[in-house]
């Protein structure tokens, strides 16, 4: 009775040790693919970079288009009003250009600036995925 007391407990906990070592070497390997990923996106996120200084540019240019703009109506440039009114027509696009732009480069800078969000939505929506996937393959899918 003794020895097969003994032996169930060795066995126990020869199971127990396998365990541990699975789940911490499994934990390990998903540490480093997630250190990975995290590393390549924000490699990626970096090309961005250019963008914004790009999209900088072109907003300097609009200005010094608006700016010529005006100077030409108010320096009485404009000698009809049909063409007064083609160059307060292009003034306004040219401010909701601008303004559009601005946005496009904010959202630029927050993506290039912070990656975390980005990277916290992708294991996000990654998890989701894989929890579908479980329960699909365990058929526990809700009915429709």
């Amino acid at each position: 009775m003794v020895n097969t007391l003994k032996d169930l407990f060795l066995a126990l906990l020869n199971a127990t040790l396998i365990l541990v070592a699975l789940c911490l070497f499994l934990g390990w390997k998903l540490a480093s693919t997630v250190e990975g990923i995290t590393t390549s996106f924000a490699e990626k996120v970096q090309i961005v970079s250019p963008l914004k200084e790009e999209i900088r540019g072109v907003r300097g240019e609009l200005t010094a288009l608006r700016s010529d703009l005006s100077s030409i109506q108010t320096n009485g440039g404009v000698t009809d009003s049909a063409t007064a009114g083609r160059v307060f027509a292009a003034l306004a696009k040219l401010d909701q250009l601008e303004q559009k732009m601005q946005a496009t480069q904010s959202r630029i800078s927050e993506i290039t600036e912070s990656p975390d969000a980005l990277i916290n939505s992708a294991i996000e929506k990654t998890a989701d995925k894989i929890a579908d996937r479980i329960i699909a393959i365990r058929g526990c899918e809700p009915s429709t």
